[in-house]
């Protein structure tokens, strides 16, 4: 079995991922956004206390979190270093130590859409995969993104254009090669989506409901 690595050493360079060069004379998003890190972890389940219902006993098992640290840069027509971007689409690609029946190496994708980003300040995304998905990928109870996750890969999307991307190997857009990777839509959560809706207050950008 071909790992991640291999099949991308193949396709890519060796290089911090760019944004998409614009065709001549097309006008670009009055935004600049540089993309800071990408950590992929576990998160148990939170437990968090309510009064004035009855207690289940349960165990919290492991979420795999995403979280993309960024920031933004907005001109001074629209904003400057106090000024917010209304919204943008960031696409999440996450491959996985699974291949399909087909010999395919399984990406787990989804798209948060992003609002009210504030400029010139240390931004957070959250998105997470549930422990009932990645059970029912694996099959087994415990799952690690050490061992279990193989690669991931982010772009982000302003009035339909990428404005900045980033691999955790190469400098292209390895998702984009459909003969290798089999994308699972649907399955990558934003956290208004999951229990973690009503923790880590302020780290993370807004989400649009879905």
């Amino acid at each position: 079995m071909k790992s991640i690595s291999l099949i991308l050493a193949s396709l890519l360079l060796a290089n911090v991922l760019q944004a998409q060069a614009p065709a001549t004379g097309e006008k670009l998003p009055a935004v600049k956004l540089k993309i800071k890190g990408v950590e992929v972890e576990e998160q148990p389940t939170p437990m968090i206390s309510a009064t004035n219902v009855k207690m289940k006993r349960w165990t919290p098992k492991n979420w795999i979190e995403l979280d993309v640290e960024f920031d933004i840069k907005l001109p001074e027509e629209a904003g400057g270093r106090k000024g917010t971007y209304a919204a943008m689409q960031l696409n999440i690609y996450v491959a996985l130590q699974h291949m399909n029946k087909e010999g395919k190496r399984e990406v787990i994708t989804g798209t948060l859409d992003l609002v009210d980003i504030p400029a010139d300040e240390p931004c957070h995304a959250l998105a997470y995969i549930s422990p009932s998905t990645l059970k029912s990928i694996f099959q087994k109870d415990f799952v690690t993104a050490s061992s279990d996750i193989q690669g991931w890969g982010v772009e982000f999307v302003a009035e339909g254009k990428v404005i900045a991307a980033k691999s955790s190997v190469g400098n292209k857009p390895w998702w984009e090669n459909k003969e290798t990777f089999s994308m699972l839509q649907g399955l990558l959560l934003n956290k208004l989506q999951t229990p973690f809706a009503d923790v880590f207050g302020d780290y993370d950008v807004q989400v649009k409901a879905k």
